[in-house]
């Protein structure tokens, strides 16, 4: 028994330092001392700049009755660390004036010696109050920042189906006759840009992709005849090289076809006159792997790393938000995009994987 009296005198003697060691250093912090329950044996002097108590109004009284309701059940379950002896928990208090504050506990539990049962819990707390309306603050940030992205990014994807209804409607005035195939995919056009407009008044409500099966090989048919006009003013061509016997895939048909019409698009303008696009599409057992050739001028290796990032572009007139928007489509189908570049071409290569 004596030894048992012993330990435990010489664990609170190493607690008693501590504390007098905080006591020494200036700090707004408070020292509370208080049973495994949460019954408050001891709480220093510097709680009275923290919350405006006095110690004596808090001695004897439970914790837990300060703690702010929505905290309250997380700092019951979690006050005693199950296997660690020290933990750190941020909630909000309630001062004197009834105003609750945010503060982070550095908890200490002191344990039997024979049994290892908590004996008593030691904490330090600290008012963090002013980091949390900071981090507040720079999340509504971001979120803005976020918002005015996805807005400019939803506006830069208007401007490839207007190129592609302007480049039929020049084919169509050079011919003598009216072509309904054009006429077809220029109303499908309409519809998608109908379909951009939707999400940019939708854009602050969070809505899955719609995931359904789709030929690859249609989607990339068709995102290549709706730059055939663009491609033609510039003198491309573009080659398909597929692999496919099977082309059906399990994604968002409209998103992939997206991703497809920017990055042809990209490599369009990347060129001068002449050029060739390969777009090639084969699978493995894992992925479907497409990528996109182009023999323009390549990409500056000190660039590669930037690729994909908001506003970063190589071109004159561009903004860098329609690669941003395909990286995103391709991370949401849990995809990958590589970008290998050099003085004669560039690819990009995206890798899907098979569900």
């Amino acid at each position: 028994m004596s030894i048992l009296i012993s330990t435990l005198e010489t664990r609170l003697q190493k607690v008693e330092k501590t504390t007098e060691k905080i006591w020494v250093e200036p700090s707004m912090d408070f020292i509370c001392k208080r049973t495994p329950d949460g019954l408050i044996k001891y709480v220093s002097p510097s709680v009275r700049s923290m919350l405006g108590y006095e110690p004596s109004d808090l001695v004897g009284r439970l914790y837990t009755l300060f703690v702010h309701a929505e905290d309250y059940n997380r700092i019951l379950n979690t006050t005693i660390p199950v296997t660690e002896d020290v933990c750190n928990l941020t909630y909000r208090i309630k001062r004197k004036d009834g105003v609750y504050i945010w503060v982070n506990s550095q908890i200490s539990v002191v344990r039997h010696p024979e049994t290892n049962a908590p004996f008593e819990l030691f904490s330090v707390t600290s008012d963090v109050s002013a980091k949390i309306k900071a981090e507040h603050f720079i999340l509504e940030y971001e979120k803005l920042n976020v918002v005015g992205q996805l807005a400019a990014g939803i506006a830069h994807e208007i401007k490839n189906p207007l190129t592609s209804l302007k480049g039929f409607i020049q084919l169509m005035k050079s011919g003598q006759e009216l072509n309904h195939n054009y006429l077809a995919i220029m109303e499908e056009e309409i519809k998608r840009m109908e379909s951009v407009s939707k999400e940019l008044m939708l854009m602050a409500k969070p809505h899955k992709s719609d995931f359904k099966p789709f030929d690859m090989n249609d989607l990339i048919d068709h995102a290549i005849t709706l730059l055939m006009a663009e491609a033609a003013k510039k003198c491309v061509e573009i080659t398909k090289e597929s692999t496919l016997s099977d082309g059906m895939f399990l994604c968002d048909g409209n998103k992939i076809k997206q991703v497809l019409i920017n990055m042809l698009m990209n490599a369009i303008d990347a060129m001068d006159m002449p050029g060739e696009i390969t777009i090639a599409v084969f699978k493995s057992k894992e992925d479907l792997t497409i990528s996109i050739t182009d023999t323009g001028k390549g990409i500056p290796a000190e660039d590669l790393d930037k690729i994909g990032k908001p506003f970063f572009t190589t071109k004159a007139n561009g903004n860098g938000l329609g690669l941003m928007i395909c990286y995103k489509i391709v991370e949401e189908h849990q995809g990958t995009i590589h970008v290998g570049s050099s003085c004669k071409e560039t690819t990009f290569t995206i890798k899907l994987p098979i569900h």
